[in-house]
């Protein structure tokens, strides 16, 4: 049995889809994975410039589209790429691990070792950026785009940097920080990440009977509760990816879900929220969470 898994061609996207291969064999050995590279708008649109944030389903749309059109069987995402709403036909149909879901600034070894008033971080992120300023207001942020490799390199030519911040997952998956830099995980009670953040999603039609089944095999259904969570929050207070907005949900030895959020305000503060919940409550949870800071 072959299927044809589309993934981005970073270095990122290649590692996080040999993974889910992997994970396939090794469940059904039967089954063969041929991995196809497709170019998206995000991964085209990094190479002009660092001025704009990401956009919604910019990393994700083209591979929906060519698993539509039949081109490919499954793609590979990362969870936090992916929009609330999907096309018509398909589904995420397994969400096989997270890893460390936290953010990460990194900073050159010879730079101060603390933030100070003026000094230049690089972001392409609204979230990261309204999360730091709430603790280091003084901060002057800068548009960075691109990969990790990339994101890295620059920082390491940008000696007017004093650091950047990046997702540990994507560090850790491709071995660690680039020689000459130092890394610090942030405490995600401040710095919440970005809701899917850390996870990996795999997509498919929803009429593909046979892979769903396979697909079911390597679903983590304890990192699913906490992605429908974080999922449901960001869906019901309205926006996409690139929404000023963190939701992290971590589930507990006791089958409970406990999910913190922050979000931007009216007038640019940071509203922060939390609340407890079985995992089968996870997308009430979510849903009811936005609502309560809404106010609604």
């Amino acid at each position: 049995m072959r299927y044809r898994l589309g993934t981005r061609g970073s270095r990122l996207a290649l590692w996080q889809a040999n993974r889910v291969a992997s994970l396939l064999r090794k469940t059904e050995p039967s089954v063969d994975v041929a991995i196809i590279e497709i170019t998206t708008s995000g991964d085209a649109r990094s190479e002009y410039g660092d001025e704009l944030p990401e956009g919604v389903g910019e990393f994700s749309s083209e591979l929906e589209k060519e698993l539509v059109a039949g081109r490919i069987d499954l793609a590979v995402h990362s969870a936090k790429d992916v929009p609330t709403c999907l096309p018509s036909g398909l589904v995420l149909a397994a969400f096989p691990e997270r890893a460390d879901a936290r953010d990460a600034v990194l900073r050159r070894k010879d730079a101060e070792p603390t933030p100070y008033v003026g000094c230049r971080i690089g972001t392409g992120s609204p979230r990261r950026s309204l999360l730091w300023r709430e603790r280091w207001p003084g901060t002057e942020i800068l548009g960075i785009r691109g990969n990790v490799d990339r994101r890295m390199a620059r920082l390491v030519s940008e000696k007017d940097w004093w650091g950047i911040l990046l997702a540990c997952a994507g560090i850790d998956r491709l071995g660690g920080v680039t020689e000459g830099l130092v890394m610090e995980r942030l405490d995600p009670e401040w710095m919440v990440p970005a809701p899917g953040q850390g996870a990996l999603a795999v997509e498919c039609r929803e009429r593909d009977h046979a892979l769903l089944e396979i697909l079911n095999t390597i679903n983590d259904v304890g990192v699913q509760s906490c992605i429908t969570a974080e999922k449901s929050f960001l869906k019901r207070w309205g926006g996409g990816c690139s929404e000023s907005l963190g939701a992290y949900a971590q589930l507990g030895s006791d089958g409970f879900l406990a999910l913190a959020v922050a979000v931007a305000g009216k007038t640019g503060q940071v509203l922060r929220g939390k609340s407890v919940a079985t995992a089968g409550e996870a997308e009430r949870m979510g849903r009811e969470l936005a609502e309560k800071i809404k106010g609604e």
